[in-house]
């Protein structure tokens, strides 16, 4: 069978009855009608005889008379080039004119090339709607240029309305029906010695010019000599190719990758998603184990879904926390691992000893218990504190110096007498007042100097203004 089937009306074309060149391929071939009368039997038709167009004759085949539907058809036994159709239909050897009885009955018929008995399925080669009692022609030849089995003639009476000039009933009355044709499968010409091309569908092809009436899967173009491209493959160029490797052309007859399939597909045709838990070309990776959720990534690129368990990281979980990174996504900060080493990648537990000021098993807590130094092993000196307060965890320093009797920075060195003290503070003291009073003085001396300067300047206007008082 053919991939489609096109259903058209085809150009009859009435033909000189000394058409030669191609063989009467429906002589003596099995026939059969819908209906019957007496001995003129379906295969009347086909029996090469049509001398004698009459009844008497015995070489028409003859439906029975007051049917509203009549149809015959020729098994041409495999199916074969088909180029032309001639019927002669019956006569009683009078003039065919408008007189003649029987024009009225062969009115209105159709006729069909079909792969199956039903018409249906067929072809419709002509349907007459035109023809009136005076211009049907007989014998008529039809082109009809297909490949079948079956040649169906068919005729109805049951329309509502019959056209002028019908007959009331329908009728095959068929003398002879010649199908002409090549005998012989996958040839075509007038000769039919010339060779169908080789990709078409069943060695069919159009019998006049050799193109296809369809192509081999994996072929397309007019002889099919073209192979299917642009990711489609099969019957008609129809199919889509799968998702072949880094975009290549799939087989053009079967639809197979040549290399593979790409990421996230595998399967024949590569349209195949990945299972779950595995991922990339052909699906030939696994998802890693350090997925959040254990198996499940993209199947394309492997991204696990929900991140990375506790202590990986990257697209695909592949690679441990590192540059003082440890956790859930590497989101958490190493403690102070001894002289900054990576500490555990999972839980940030520290390899070996802590930074000198902290502890615990991630190096995270600073010393206490007035504790300092490396592993917290040093004791704080005699330090000053407010409530909760104690040495520095690393150097050792008191945060608000020494009480009495200590001094350093730790307060670990013992300090002078308080009798000492208090002297060493009231020279201070002395010393103090002592430079304010020598300050102010200085400021004194400065001020009255300036004012006797000033007498001095002032002492020449004054005398001079005595003596005009005196006159």
């Amino acid at each position: 069978m053919y991939s489609c089937r096109i259903w058209i009306i085809t150009l009859y074309i009435v033909l000189p009855l000394g058409v030669v060149g191609y063989d009467n391929i429906a002589l003596l071939k099995p026939t059969w009608q819908q209906s019957r009368i007496g001995n003129w039997g379906s295969n009347l038709a086909v029996d090469g005889r049509k001398t004698d167009l009459s009844a008497n004759g015995g070489q028409c085949s003859i439906s029975a008379n007051s049917k509203l539907t009549a149809e015959w058809r020729v098994d041409l036994k495999n199916v074969s080039s088909i180029h032309h159709v001639t019927i002669q239909y019956r006569t009683d050897n009078i003039h065919w004119n408008a007189s003649n009885a029987y024009t009225s009955r062969f009115l209105g018929f159709t006729l069909y090339i079909s792969n199956s008995t039903d018409r249906e399925e067929g072809v419709l080669c002509f349907r007459d709607t035109n023809f009136t009692r005076a211009t049907i022609p007989n014998p008529i030849t039809i082109t009809c240029p297909r490949p079948g089995r079956y040649v169906i003639f068919y005729n109805k009476r049951t329309q509502s309305s019959i056209p002028a000039g019908y007959d009331r009933y329908a009728f095959s009355e068929l003398c002879e029906v010649e199908v002409y044709g090549c005998a012989r499968a996958g040839f075509y010409g007038e000769d039919c010695y010339q060779r169908c091309p080789q990709n078409c569908q069943e060695g069919h092809c159009h019998i006049v010019d050799g193109t296809c009436l369809g192509c081999v899967p994996g072929y397309k173009g007019p002889t099919c000599d073209e192979q299917c491209k642009d990711h489609t493959y099969g019957l008609d160029c129809k199919r889509i190719c799968g998702n072949c490797r880094v975009g290549d052309q799939c087989h053009h007859v079967n639809g197979s990758c040549p290399n593979g399939c790409d990421r996230g597909s595998h399967g024949i045709y590569c349209a195949t998603a990945c299972p779950v838990g595995s991922f990339g070309y052909d699906c030939q990776e696994r998802c890693s184990i350090h997925c959040a959720v254990p198996d499940r990534c993209d199947r394309v690129t492997g991204e696990c879904q929900d991140g990375c368990l506790a202590g990986w990281k990257g697209v695909t979980c592949d690679k441990q926390c590192d540059g003082g990174k440890y956790g859930p996504n590497c989101t958490l900060t190493c403690g102070h691992c001894f002289r900054g080493s990576q500490c555990h990648f999972e839980d940030g537990a520290c390899p070996g000893e802590c930074d000198s000021g902290y502890e615990g098993s991630r190096c995270t807590k600073a010393c206490r218990n007035n504790t300092y130094g490396p592993a917290c092993t040093m004791a704080c000196g005699n330090c000053l504190y407010l409530d909760g307060e104690q040495c520095n965890h690393v150097t050792g320093h008191c945060p608000r110096g020494c009480p009495e009797g200590f001094k350093g920075d730790m307060c670990n060195n013992a300090g002078e007498s308080s009798s000492y003290n208090q002297q060493a503070a009231a020279l201070y003291a002395f010393i103090v007042l002592f430079c304010l009073l020598l300050l102010l003085n200085i400021i004194y001396i400065i001020w009255n100097f300036r004012n006797r300067i000033c007498d001095l300047r002032n002492r020449p206007a004054i005398m001079e203004m005595y003596s005009v008082f005196k006159k």
